[in-house]
């Protein structure tokens, strides 16, 4: 191989670790990427459960009179339909994930994985995407040796050799190799990102009627056949379930990042509940502050000499 060759093959190598770097970069970015937007939408999900939980208890015990004023308990609700529809929508978003128009969504890190299929072998895929050893045969030779040298005395399995063994696994079924059969060359199934584009292409819907109804104000003939209004609590737990799962095996396999899941509260996430909002007394100072809001929102005009 001549110098401009063995050059052209170093950078690619280089590129190639980029790209993985980035898979993980979408993942762990605490701003926008993938868990974190798992995360929110799993406390979110657990926060409104816990509203409606609240008046269904209170319904039980005084049903002649609501639990909750009518006008917050809209403004939750909006708010947390809007963010979980928003929030499915960016895991599902088919922008590139590289870029300065880049997104970090489930379907944006399958689709740069998908474009660096052929460079993926079994031997990258352990050692650079992995962080693993590859020689399965000598990490088993330095076990042998190790029980050996215990002479029955008990002793730790390397944990080298056991997250090897997990990962040559996984490549196994990636590849659709039996153990027996394995070689450094082994490449990942085109059919797995295949079954994982049409499991998240199943919640596309979801994504559509955002568009034009959420992130877009979609006129009569946009908004044609993307109405959500049969969706409710339950089909949100489908939908979450389902990215959750999706995304905590995506992230396993090509980020080597472990899933999400709902978050532990520091503090009493119900300091507070078992409070009034409001004394009665103060009342009349809420009407009062109502009537100031009108009066601000009635003087937003705009005249033609204000042009």
């Amino acid at each position: 191989m001549g110098r401009r060759e063995e050059s052209v093959g170093v950078q690619a190598d280089n590129q190639l670790r980029l790209r993985i770097e980035n898979w993980r970069d979408a993942f762990r970015d605490n701003t926008t990427g993938i868990h974190k937007t798992i995360d929110d939408l799993l406390w979110n999900y657990a926060a409104f459960r816990t509203a409606i939980r609240i008046i269904s208890l209170a319904n039980q015990r005084n049903r002649n009179r609501s639990p909750i004023n009518q006008m917050l308990f809209d403004l939750i609700a909006n708010g947390y339909w809007s963010g979980l529809l928003l929030g499915v929508r960016k895991l599902l978003d088919k922008g590139h994930l590289n870029g300065g128009k880049g997104v970090y969504s489930i379907r944006s890190v399958l689709d740069d994985i998908s474009v660096c299929r052929p460079k993926l072998t079994r031997r990258v895929y352990v050692e650079q995407v992995r962080n693993c050893q590859y020689d399965l045969d000598a990490l088993l030779a330095e076990h042998g040796e190790r029980l050996r040298t215990a002479d029955g005395r008990p002793t730790w399995v390397s944990k080298a050799l056991i997250l090897s063994e997990d990962c040559h696994k996984e490549f196994d079924f990636l590849s659709g190799t039996a153990p027996e059969n394995r070689t450094s060359d082994d490449l990942i199934q085109e059919a797995i990102f295949e079954r994982l584009e049409l499991r998240l292409s199943n919640l596309e819907r979801i994504s559509a009627h955002v568009s034009t109804h959420v992130a877009h104000a979609g006129n009569r003939q946009s908004r044609e056949g993307k109405s959500l209004d049969e969706f409710d609590i339950r089909d949100a737990r489908v939908a979450m379930k389902e990215l959750k799962q999706l995304a905590d095996l995506v992230g396993v396999w090509f980020a080597n990042e472990g899933g999400a899941g709902l978050a532990t509260y520091i503090g009493d996430q119900f300091e507070g509940l078992d409070n009034a909002l409001i004394a009665t007394i103060d009342l009349d100072k809420l009407e009062e502050n109502w009537r100031s809001i009108d009066h601000d929102i009635s003087s937003w005009r705009l005249s033609p000499e204000d042009l």
